[in-house]
């Protein structure tokens, strides 16, 4: 029965400007599963480009189908000519159908959702054949942005203009033709002073302090310290809840609370997470000088501090839930003195 559906829907006698029939224009409609549900693909080849577009329904893929078919009988061929074609925001839109669902939800969709819908804000009208290595460029270039949100945002364009590549939505992939911004250096160490002062400027808000503490003087990753929530808290310990993963046998995290984190962990807070923080994080970062929130900063500081108190690799594995010490050795070992980290550890 879907055999006989799909040749009715070829298109196989249109009046078409090609020369031959091979190259006359083609539009069908197919059936393909996505993560186990199905979807109606309309497929087309028109001026010998194909293209894919899907649909949870076949009413509207029948719909685009026959405004295809309208298009071409009125316009013909002329009509589907470079540079018209898919926009940026149909483009990312194709993506979201098909490629986000097999993605695993959290910080790395958001930030796909984040920096492409700004810039399907800027350039989502212009065609994809349409954007250049200057637009990339313009879009990555802000005065309020360092080298490492630039080189973030690179990353995220790059992903998606590779995918669209990939599937022959566009011929070209403009983010590869600029140079690759230059990220910070991924271990910025604070001192004990700046240690000092972020815990002044935080003392009149729980949730900032919190977020700061959990990451100096707990160890916990940013997805960890989205999660924890104040009833987590133990008598020694902190629990923290695991996330939603694919790993058959995910391993639960008990952060050790020691005396420091302890001292300055308020009582309660607020929920912490990217949406309700990341305004303050900017204007804590502008208050201590800096021009962008150094990456990782509060973790790789309490590691390289534990490290350098106790001379132990295997500990600050533990503190930070590594497997293995040689994780703390290849990358948080820091040319930390343990007299400042005695100062760190007495905050």
């Amino acid at each position: 029965m879907l055999e006989n559906v799909v040749q009715m829907l070829e298109i196989w006698n249109m009046d078409a400007t090609d020369a031959t029939r091979r190259n006359k224009p083609v539009v069908t409609i197919r059936t393909a599963t996505l993560r186990g549900e199905p979807r109606f693909v309309v497929y087309s080849k028109i001026n010998g480009i194909k293209k894919r577009e899907f649909f949870r329904t076949q009413v509207e893929a029948r719909v685009h189908q026959r405004a295809m078919m309208d298009k071409l009988f009125a316009r013909g061929t002329d009509a589907f000519s470079a540079p018209a074609g898919m926009t940026v925001a149909d483009g990312w839109k194709e993506f979201c159908l098909v490629r986000m669902p097999k993605l695993k939800e959290g910080n790395h969709t958001r930030l796909l959702n984040w920096w492409w819908g700004h810039f399907v804000e800027k350039y989502g009208s212009l065609y994809l054949q349409d954007i250049k290595a200057v637009h990339i460029d313009a879009f990555l270039t802000r005065p309020e942005w360092n080298g490492t949100t630039a080189n973030q945002g690179f990353v995220y364009l790059r992903l998606v203009w590779n995918w669209l590549l990939r599937y022959e939505l566009t011929t070209t992939n403009p983010v590869l033709k600029i140079d690759t911004p230059k990220a910070n250096p991924e271990h910025h160490l604070l001192t004990v002073a700046e240690v000092q002062r972020l815990l002044s400027l935080t003392k009149k808000s729980d949730r900032l302090r919190a977020w700061i503490v959990l990451g100096l003087f707990g160890g916990m990753r940013i997805s960890e310290v989205w999660r924890c929530r104040p009833e987590h808290i133990e008598k020694d310990e902190i629990f923290v809840p695991i996330r939603k993963s694919t790993d058959p046998k995910p391993r639960p995290r008990f952060v050790p609370i020691l005396p420091a984190l302890r001292r300055h962990l308020p009582k309660k807070w607020a929920e912490i997470n990217e949406d309700t923080i990341k305004r303050d994080r900017t204007e804590l970062a502008h208050a201590m000088g800096w021009q962008e929130w150094p990456q990782n900063c509060l973790r790789h500081t309490g590691a390289s501090m534990h490290r350098a108190m106790w001379k132990d690799s295997a500990k600050p594995a533990y503190f930070l839930g590594h497997s293995s010490p040689r994780m703390v050795e290849d990358k948080y070992a820091r040319a930390v003195r343990q007299a400042d980290a005695k100062k760190f550890w007495a905050l």
